[in-house]
């Protein structure tokens, strides 16, 4: 009989027919763990319909790192092993389990992603409890509440402290004997844990929950600042006898950590040299915190960036769950593992890597989340690297080429992603395991592009076929180039900061003919155009690729973006052109069925990636009230688990395209036209792609008869790229917001 997945209330059930175990009831099961012990045998019964039982086979991945799993773990059998991705090891052991011991406690402490990734070293069973329940069982049980204090100390305070200045600097001993003299205490809401003018004794740090600082200016209180998770107040209580300088009250129930003056000054005191370092640090934090303070506008501030965090938690969650852990790195699927498109696309995860590299070097907490992510992503990209330094279109989770479409744009990604990891490590000091193999991927990567797609005669790059999948591309696009101009800013940039400019001579010549005339081909009349045809001939029409400049010139510490009158009427161009009539949301481009080269794809309609890219754009651009009501729109489409796909339709749209195109066989010559796809490709990679378009469109006739004629169809939900763009934007509103500031 298989346990897994089943509730302990219905293994208690199946049990139960069997004469000899009818008596067992789900409450006696759990008290022969010592975790539950002092719990009442009416509440172990009352919550046995959440407590699961789980199985796993050794190195299966039972939770992640930068994942929001909203279960708590107890180890039945077998152990498992605590591992972090590292510059040095992907899989960089933190600790071990076993039986008896348990992991996941920190989905009640924090809002953050989770920090470490649990793999199963044996056979192992599990036991799991959500959130709410294990919350409730702190609030009933002294032994539980006692055991999550002290792993909490062990295991998440042991980091957190560690970024307090004062403890920085001490020494291993001294740090964790420091560790055992906290005492963890939990306050209400709306309570004060001390007045300004009171005698500083305690410093504190928060373990969960959010106070108010407030100060007395001109005889009226005022919040000058919000802390959360993680942050610490009252520091110089212990190095001075100054009075406080600020009221801290509770705004929602709030736990603490709390260190007296006493126990720290007799720990320090054996180590003068500390003390001396100790005294230095004290005189420049009273300097700062009164520059922070003093600041009219920091509680503000920190508010938004607060609120921020935790929206963009949300989608940094769903696009962790699209990836899947290899030995050569973090696999970014374009959706959930198991969809339609079980593949990692280069684009797609440059795309991701430029909103990964924005959050790393803003001031959002995820943002040590999203550099281990980007180190993951980029170590995979790098391994499906050919030796030649080429990158196609799409690849397997062992780094297989699964390419169907020529698409010369993803070396330009390839490179990008790797140049922006290296960056953004140069920006965290992380020192990179390797560096030489990433400089030499990238000198690779662009050589072979310059090679095969730059044209001498026009200074420009050749493309077939790029992000729409089609031929519709052909020629001299607006895409690939201002990904190959971003391709070589950012070789300059690793050049500079690595001090290893003269391994890219041609890179630099290159730069600087090609940066000089991009915008002169591609700005024509009043506007930018799409692209020029192999014959020279200008592609008028209008495409969300228009905008490409701004795509491209955004994102970084120093950006190249320049908001000319011409990119300007070319975003009023698509607006009028592509804003979909019925549904709302930018079209990729407009839908001529007759045109051999246009992909129509199950039914025109709205695509939310390049929608969210619109409201970056005008966030950017400081119109706030215009990029609101365009993400209003998006996430009016959002899925009740808060998911976002990659473009919708309506039944009517779908039904005369399986009409024109699809039964016609029109769909399959435009999808397989042998001129953009992959040199030698085999017809087994044809066979497999129409396999999953049929199955794909039988699914939505399905869903059609679900749903009825009066509702959209979503594809492809969620979508990893719609995410990692709507969480760009939301990064763009709050720059543009705390400019006010």
């Amino acid at each position: 009989m298989s346990l897994n997945n089943n509730t302990l209330r219905e293994l208690s059930l199946r049990l139960s027919s069997i004469p000899l175990y009818r008596n067992v009831k789900s409450s006696k099961v759990l008290k022969e763990l010592d975790f539950f012990s002092d719990v009442s045998d009416e509440i172990l019964e009352d919550i046995s319909d959440s407590v699961v039982i789980s199985e796993f086979t050794a190195d299966d991945i039972i939770c992640r790192h930068g994942m929001f799993d909203e279960r708590f773990y107890i180890i039945i059998s077998g152990s498992v092993k605590a591992v972090i991705p590292t510059v040095n090891d992907p899989k960089f052991e933190l600790f071990e389990l076993k039986p008896g011991d348990f992991f996941g406690e920190e989905i009640i402490f924090s809002a953050d992603p989770r920090e470490n990734t649990i793999i199963a070293t044996t056979e192992t069973m599990t036991l799991s409890i959500p959130g709410d329940v294990l919350r409730r069982l702190i609030k009933v049980s002294d032994n539980i509440k006692s055991l999550m204090d002290q792993r909490y100390i062990e295991r998440k305070l042991k980091i957190d402290l560690r970024r307090v200045p004062l403890f920085t600097h001490l020494g291993d001993e001294l740090f964790n004997e420091i560790l055992s003299r906290v005492v963890l205490i939990s306050v209400p809401e709306g309570e004060v844990i001390f007045q300004e003018g009171d005698k500083g004794d305690n410093f504190f740090l928060i373990r969960d929950g959010e106070v108010n600082v407030y100060r007395n200016v001109d005889g009226e209180k005022r919040v000058v600042a919000l802390l959360s998770d993680g942050q610490f107040f009252g520091e110089m209580a212990l190095l001075s006898d100054e009075r406080r300088n600020a009221t801290i009250e509770a705004s929602r129930q709030t736990d603490l950590v709390k260190l007296s003056r006493k126990e720290f000054l007799d720990i320090t005191k054996r180590d003068k040299m500390m003390v001396r370092e100790l005294s230095e640090i004290v005189e420049q934090r009273k300097k700062n915190r009164e520059d922070i303070l003093n600041n009219p506008n920091i509680a503000i501030i920190t508010k938004k960036l607060l609120d921020t965090n935790r929206e963009i938690n949300k989608h940094l969650n769903i696009i962790s769950q699209c990836t899947i852990d290899t030995d050569v790195g973090s696999a970014l699927l374009a959706t959930l593992p198991g969809s339609r498109y079980p593949y990692v696309y280069p684009r797609d995860s440059a795309c991701a890597s430029r909103f990964l590299y924005k959050l790393i070097i803003s001031p959002i907490k995820s943002g040590d989340t999203a550099f281990r992510l980007l180190g993951e992503i980029a170590r995979f990209i790098r391994h499906c690297q050919r030796e030649d330094g080429y990158w196609g279109q799409r690849y397997g989770i062992k780094g297989e080429d699964k390419g169907i479409y020529k698409q010369e744009d993803n070396v330009a990604h390839g490179v990008i992603i790797l140049c922006r990891y290296l960056l953004a490590a140069k920006c965290k000091d992380v020192e990179i395991h390797d560096l030489e193999g990433y400089i030499d991927a990238i000198d690779r990567g662009s050589e072979y592009a310059h090679r095969h797609y730059y044209r001498n005669e026009i200074h420009l790059f050749y493309s077939t076929t790029s992000i729409h999948e089609s031929a519709i591309e052909e020629g001299y696009s607006i895409w690939v180039n201002y990904a190959y101009l971003l391709m070589l800013r950012l070789i300059e940039r690793v050049g500079e900061e690595y001090g290893v400019i003269d391994r890219f001579p041609e890179e630099m010549a290159l730069k600087k003919g090609f940066e000089s005339t991009i915008d002169n081909v591609f700005a024509l009349s009043d506007r930018y155009v799409r692209r020029l045809k192999p014959d020279g001939v200008v592609d008028l029409r209008p495409d969300i690729t228009l905008m490409s400049p701004y795509f491209f010139g955004t994102g970084m510490d120093v950006d190249f973006f320049n908001n000319t009158d011409e990119f300007k009427n070319s975003i009023s161009f698509i607006e009028q052109q592509l804003w979909d009539p019925d549904l709302g949301m930018l079209q990729r481009y407009l839908p001529f069925i007759e045109d051999p080269h246009t992909h129509i794809h199950a039914g025109n309609g709205p695509w939310l990636q390049y929608t969210s890219m619109l409201a970056q754009y005008y966030y950017y651009t400081g119109n706030i009230e215009k990029g609101d009501s365009i993400l209003e729109i998006v996430e009016k489409y959002s899925s009740r688990e808060g998911y976002l796909c990659e473009h919708f339709t309506t039944p009517e749209r779908f039904y005369e395209f399986k009409r024109l195109e699809w039964l016609s066989g029109m769909d399959f010559e435009k999808e397989f036209a042998p001129d953009i796809l992959v040199p030698g490709i085999t017809y087994d990679l044809i066979v497999e792609e129409l396999n999953h378009m049929k199955n794909s469109y039988d699914d939505v006739e399905r869903k059609i008869q679900e749903i009825g004629d009066n509702r959209y169809i979503s594809f492809a939900t969620p979508l990893m790229w719609s995410h990692a763009e709507y969480a760009m934007a939301l990064l763009f509103r709050s720059e543009a917001e705390l400019k006010e500031y």
